[in-house]
């Protein structure tokens, strides 16, 4: 046996929340593999004399059995503990009740099977010679059991080792299972048999099975501390363990019956979900535990899940960007996988990205914006507003008076209930504190209206429904001002397993909704374990109407749990003091501590009466509803996947060969010689399956090369078909096959033939000795010997001579095809390897007139002829005149184009095998006159710069900054720069000629462009594409990035300073477009300013307007009153200020030069006359428009209250800075303002105000809390002040600048930065 529990190990508990707690004592186990594994629920616990002890210790060795006769066994007995006294509540090793007491505790909810203890007295201790020793076997349940004994250690520093081996009893046929397991308490106690109370007593707990055979403690004590008396290890006895070479060892075993659950002190390794629990997790991404508690929650509430399967999803064709789609998968995988699901895909559908998978989110939040994607995934189908009759109960808000008949209410939707935690005890005293009543009475009484003023009143809320599926949020989270941070509560808090929550219902209900039954079952505790910013997330759920099972579902592993370990586990724990804490024994130490830690955050409870609705028992209708496409594409992808490990498996033992036709170089018109991945960017995914992509035959690699030649003479027609006579001997073919090779400027050309010697050997072993692996495929051209330029003319003569403008490649290539397999006797194959005298040359040609430039064929030359040699072949294969110029250039690589000497030799020129020649026409230019390439060189130059682009119509929305300057095709276009002036009633010109351009425009197209493009370039190639009589100067284009963003191009600006001289073929840039009225460049000369027009402080619309550079703020207002619709008699109310990352900047005048605003500043403005009116009396601001202020004019009595109050107290009332945040004061979002405060008003009274400016229900804005923070963002909150405190002498106080905060989250998160990310769905 082998036990590699490893030097230092501490043994762990793990309790039923799975975190690791380390403990000081050491454990280990024996056998042949790995003895030491993780618990899932209470493992070693060693309890000793010195319970600071550091045991550790490893052992090797492979044990036998060992007798004593003087060894008996004893089933454990209550005895007389009267007269066995314990010393510092450790009592004496002979007290074996209350030893076996003390070491194994009672485990809740596991009963105990059987239980039993065995004395091994040894007579002889230094007469133990053997490495290992055992004792005899005792019985205990249906094992026997037996100590192993190491006097010597396990080669840890003679420290003694010891372990308890369990050992299951044959059946009758003798046999023993494979999958036996015993979970037992154990305890293990060394001890001086005249004296007991010289004794070591430790205990453990484990999982025995096949595997892990034996466990135990490696290290228990030191040799040499066994004689000694009076140390620590032993309470300072004045006796040592051994004295006179004799020393017993009991063994106490209490196995536990783990039937209800099947896990105790498992460790996980091989555990079958499926098998054990019915259902499979989740896989967790980095940090989407939280995620995968929630999803498992919805999985199981089977109405839910029934409705998501019924969500219109067949036409989502990406997954990708479908929630529903992802969610519809899942929930399928969850429920036919024996394996843990993934949960990628449905990440990568919010539009999250891997540091996304790596940020634990708020869960609440997550779980609302989920609903809100599937509730608009059902939009327009027959189960729109479903989730509503699963999740949605009502509430009522209401204000009701006491003395008369007068009461304001609103009712209200809710998903969950958020209820506190901190100071309650219990789920039931949090509803009660939810609908607690608030008066309103004495200076605080409720206006309720003309006809009974000032009222005592009643203000709270109630409940006028629950949903079948209530969700409870737990207030475990809450941020703390003093340390500036959000705190995790973790008090002990019960909830229970069934509640009534008709006490919670409005009184005013009818009678038979009262009296119906409104008894909830509790079917979900989501958990939260460990601190605020390192912790686990996991659910425990009862996913079945009947019965009592509940799971454990732990991302990737789901198990049974006792009913202890969802309740009382997770119920958190109160903190105790120093004092209470060190009198807990170690392992009431930790209990407490990982209780601390543990606690539920999130209850799903199931409406009794609706429980066979919300978990039908009928799986077949449940499966009757999933979309057909769901199970068909994930068998699909599933075969995809086996045939991708096929593939992997057949690479093996199969290889690829790719073979160049004169064919493929005939249909390719770019680099090199045809198609190839080994050069991606120029690898056109689109000329994939047509003939410029090379042959592939899939090969057996320990195949012959010679073969190759049998597969490609039958594709080229020179074997037939059913002719399978193997090729001995290529040297009667008419054609070979020549090595393509990968060159160091990463070209591919063809090298040489494949040498003589290698032509027997296997096809790999030519791969490995004629190619460079690093970079090349197994490549080869077929040189055909009859479709040498030479040789095509010999065998198809000129038609010609035609000009040079009458060119067409047909002709060329009909010709080839004529040729076919025809051979002459003059033919002959020229030797071509390195040293010889001749090389292999391409041709390919530039046709002026097509702007194309293709392939010919290949030329066999003497390194000694003159280039000039190969015109007349070439102009007779192209039926030009035998004596016509043409300019020669050679293809060195996409950069350079270099043009030939026709003069030279090939060899001068430094010509050699594979090396292409390009011709054209000698008077090029001409021509192509007006056409893009006016030669060879141009062509190459954009092949090599060329980049694919959609260009689609920029719709410009009223919001926009530009929308004043673009023809709409639904509207009629505002040609001038200016909107229209409400001020100076000032009309812009509309032309109808630009009106029919825009809507003629309206298509997206693809283009070819050249990343050396100038602005200009691009204008132009746009404005031809649109065949509309459109001006490249009025043109306006936008570049939009991966992730759609759209950047605005300029006049000046050259693509190369946005992309790359060379961009990969395959990939799209989306540009956008738009016709202006004025010239672009005129265009630029405006100023962007982003301004926020407000209905009310949470409510708004962003318009991003261009205004001169030279003019004031005016006229900025101005062309946003010609977006908005404002009565003229509201424009004198108009209040304009600055903001910054939220918080509140400055108050801006409207004589201010546009100039003087910051880039990058938020503008603010609204109807705000009460503002107004103070800040004008204070010279602070001017106001819009100088018209008087008639109270008449007031549509909105609370803006009229507000008013008088404002132009009453203006001369004594102050103004201070708001702002939104959420939990941290320093994460700011909405828009920041400014609040008047008034002299002797409550701050009731300046919550009401506020509420009523906010737009807010009374429920939303009773969620709100409110503090008071210096200019250094530390602060305090007033919430818990009395309401009828004065908010106006508090800020009185204060030495520097205050500002006012309203804590809440929000609604619309915005990303502020990397680590500071709220949730997004896209």
């Amino acid at each position: 046996m082998d036990a590699n529990a490893g030097n230092g190990v501490t043994p762990q508990k793990r309790a039923a929340n799975n975190d690791i707690i380390d403990l000081d004592s050491d454990y280990e186990a024996i056998d042949d593999g790995q003895a030491n594994g993780r618990r899932k629920e209470n493992d070693i616990v060693e309890i000793s004399n010195d319970e600071d002890d550091d045991l550790d210790g490893d052992i090797d060795y492979d044990v036998d059995e060992d007798d004593d006769e003087n060894d008996h066994i004893d089933s454990i007995a209550h005895k007389d503990s009267a007269a066995k006294k314990s010393i510092n509540g450790i009592p004496p090793a002979d007290d074996f009740a209350a030893n076996a007491a003390r070491l194994m505790k009672p485990i809740v909810d596991y009963p105990v099977k059987d239980e039993a203890h065995y004395v091994w007295e040894i007579k002889d201790w230094h007469g133990l010679k053997e490495e290992k020793v055992r004792s005899p076997r005792f019985k205990c349940g249906d094992f026997e059991w037996n100590i192993l004994l190491f006097p010597r250690g396990n080669g840890r520093d003679n420290a003694i080792s010891i372990y308890m081996e369990p050992h299951p009893i044959p059946d009758e046929n003798g046999a023993i299972s494979d999958d036996w397991y015993v979970c037992a308490q154990f305890g293990l106690d060394i001890w001086n048999p005249v004296y007991p109370h010289s004794h070591i007593p430790s205990g453990s707990s484990h999982r025995f099975n096949k595997n892990e055979t034996d466990w135990g403690f490696s290290s228990l004590i030191d040799g040499k501390q066994l004689t000694s008396a009076n140390n620590s290890r032993i309470g300072n006895q004045p006796h040592a363990i051994l004295e006179n070479n004799q020393l017993n060892i009991t063994g106490y075993v209490k196995i536990i019956d783990d039937s209800s659950t099947g896990v105790l002190w498992h460790s996980f390794i091989d555990y079958d979900s499926k098998k054990s629990s019915g259902f499979v997790g989740l896989n967790n991404q980095g940090a989407t535990c939280y995620l995968n508690s929630l999803l498992q929650s919805y999985f199981t509430t089977l109405n839910f899940r029934k409705l998501v399967y019924q969500i219109p999803t067949n036409t989502a064709s990406n997954s990708k960007q479908s929630v529903a789609l992802s969610l519809q998968r899942i929930f399928y995988l969850l429920s036919s996988s024996k394996e843990p699901v993934g949960t990628l895909e449905l990440t990568k559908s919010f539009g999250w990205d891997s540091s996304d998978a790596f940020t634990q989110h708020d869960v609440q939040e997550l779980n609302r914006i989920l609903m809100d994607k599937l509730e608009t995934a059902m939009k327009g189908s027959k189960i729109e507003n479903s989730l509503n009759d699963i999740f949605v109960g009502k509430m009522k808000s209401y204000i009701k008076c006491v003395h008369v008949p007068y009461e304001s209410s609103r009712v209200e939707d809710f998903w969950d209930i958020q209820l506190n935690v901190k100071g309650f005890a219990n789920l039931q005293q949090s509803f009660k504190n939810y609908i607690e009543i608030e008066m309103l009475e004495g200076e605080n009484k409720y206006q309720a209206g003309d006809e009974y003023g000032y009222q005592d009143a009643k203000k709270g809320v109630v409940f006028e429904s629950f949903p079948p599926v209530l969700h409870l949020q737990l207030k475990r989270f809450e941020y703390d001002f003093m340390v500036d941070d959000l705190v995790k509560i973790d008090d002990f808090y019960e909830f229970p397993d069934k509640i009534d929550l008709k006490p919670y219902l409005d009184e005013d209900l009818p009678e038979e909704v009262r009296n119906q039954n409104w008894n909830y079952k509790l079917h979900g505790v989501l958990v939260h374990q460990g601190s605020i910013s390192n912790g686990h997330y996991y659910a425990m759920i009862k996913p079945h109407a009947k019965g009592e099972t509940w799971l454990r579902f732990d991302d990737d592993k789901v198990w049974k749990v006792t009913h202890s370990q969802v309740f009382k586990e997770n119920f958190g724990a109160n903190e105790v003091t120093s004092e209470e804490f060190s009198k807990m024994s170690r392992l009431e130490q930790q209990e407490n501590l990982v209780r601390r830690v543990t606690s539920a955050y999130m209850l799903v409870y199931y409406r009794e009466s609706e429980l066979d609705s919300v978990l039908p028992s009928d799986e077949e209708n449940l499966n009757a509803v999933i979309p057909e496409h769901i199970p068909r594409q994930i068998k699909h992808e599933s075969e995809e996947r086996e045939r991708l490990e096929r593939l992997k498996q057949e690479a093996l033992y199969y290889t690829n060969v790719k073979f160049i036709t004169t064919s493929t170089i005939n249909e390719y018109t770019g680099f090199d010689l045809a198609l190839d991945p080994r050069v991606p960017k120029f690898y056109d995914e689109n000329l994939l399956g047509t003939p410029a992509e090379p042959l592939v035959f899939k090969v057996k690699k320990d195949d012959r090369f010679l073969s190759l030649n049998q597969l490609v003479g039958k594709h080229l027609k020179y074997f037939e078909e059913d002719d399978d006579d193997e090729v001995l001997d290529d040297k009667q073919l008419f054609f070979r096959l020549i090595a393509t090779c990968h060159r160091k400027n990463n070209t591919n050309r063809t090298d040489t033939e494949v040498a003589d010697e290698l032509k027997d050997a296997t096809i790999n072993s030519v791969y490995f000795k004629a190619f460079n692996r690093k970079h090349d495929e197994m490549v080869f051209y077929v040189e055909e010997l009859n479709k040498d330029i030479r040789n095509i003319v010999q065998s198809v003569p000129s038609t010609g001579p035609i000009d040079p403008s009458e060119f067409q490649f047909s002709t060329v290539f009909n010709k080839l095809k004529e040729v076919g397999t025809k051979q002459l006797d003059s033919f002959k194959f020229h030797n071509i390897f390195d040293y010889s005298n001749h090389i292999l040359i391409f041709v390919k040609y530039f046709d002026p007139i097509s702007q194309e430039l293709r392939g010919l064929s290949h030329i066999v030359v003497s390194k000694v002829e003159p280039i000039s040699s190969i015109i007349k072949p070439i102009n007779e294969l192209l039926d030009f005149d035998p004596n016509y110029q043409l300019d020669m250039f050679e293809e060195l690589s996409p950069s350079k184009i270099d043009k030939l000497d026709r003069s030279l030799t090939f060899e001068k020129q430094e010509l050699s095998n594979g090396d292409i020649i390009t011709v054209q026409p000698h008077n090029s230019s001409e021509l192509a006159s007006g056409k893009k390439f006016e030669d060879v060189r141009d062509y190459y130059k954009f092949i090599l710069t060329r980049m694919h682009i959609v260009v689609k119509p920029f719709k410009a929305d009223i919001d926009e900054e530009d929308s004043d300057f673009v023809a709409d095709e639904n509207e009629e276009l505002k040609i001038s720069g200016e909107a229209e002036d409400i001020t100076k009633n000032s009309d812009d010109e509309i032309t109808t000629k630009e009106i029919e351009a825009a809507k003629q425009i309206s298509k997206s197209f693809e283009l070819w462009i050249s990343t050396s493009y100038s602005y200009q370039d691009l204008a132009e190639e746009i404005a031809r594409k649109l065949e509309a009589d459109v001006d490249p100067q009025y043109l306006r284009i936008f570049v939009l990035n991966n992730q759609m963003q759209r950047y605005p191009l300029k006049s000046i600006h050259q693509l190369s300073s946005f992309f790359p001289k060379t961009v990969p073929i395959n990939q799209v840039v989306t540009f956008e477009y738009e016709i202006l009225n004025i010239k672009l460049k005129d265009y630029e000369n405006l100023k962007s300013v982003k301004i926020h027009w407000l209905s009310s402080l949470l409510q708004y619309q962003v318009f991003e307007l261009l205004v001169p550079r030279n003019g004031l703020v005016l006229d900025l207002i101005n062309k946003l009153l010609h977006k908005v619709n404002v009565p003229k008699k509201d424009l004198k109310h108009i209040l304009l200020w600055a903001g910054s990352n939220h918080s509140y900047q400055a108050l801006i005048r409207f004589d201010n030069p546009i100039e003087q605003l910051q880039d990058g500043i938020d503008l603010y403005a609204g109807i705000f006359p009460a503002e107004v009116e103070i800040l004008t009396n204070h010279d602070m601001f001017k106001r819009f428009v100088n018209d008087p202020v008639d109270l008449n004019e007031f549509d909105n009595e609370f803006l009229k209250e507000e008013y008088q109050l404002s132009k009453e107290l203006s001369k004594d009332m102050n103004m201070i800075p708001a702002f939104h945040f959420y939990k941290s004061i320093g994460y700011h979002h909405g828009i920041p303002f400014i609040l008047a405060i008034y002299p002797k008003e409550k701050f009731s009274q300046t919550k009401e105000r506020l509420r009523r400016k906010l737009g807010l229900g009374i429920q939303a804005f009773e969620k709100i809390r409110f503090s008071l923070s210096d200019s250094h963002d530390k602060g305090a909150y007033i919430d818990n002040e009395d309401d009828d405190f004065i908010l106006f002498d508090e800020i009185g106080k204060a030495h520097t600048s205050i500002s006012f905060g309203l804590d809440h989250p929000d609604r619309s998160p915005r990303r502020q930065g990397q680590s500071d990310k709220g949730i997004s769905i896209n």
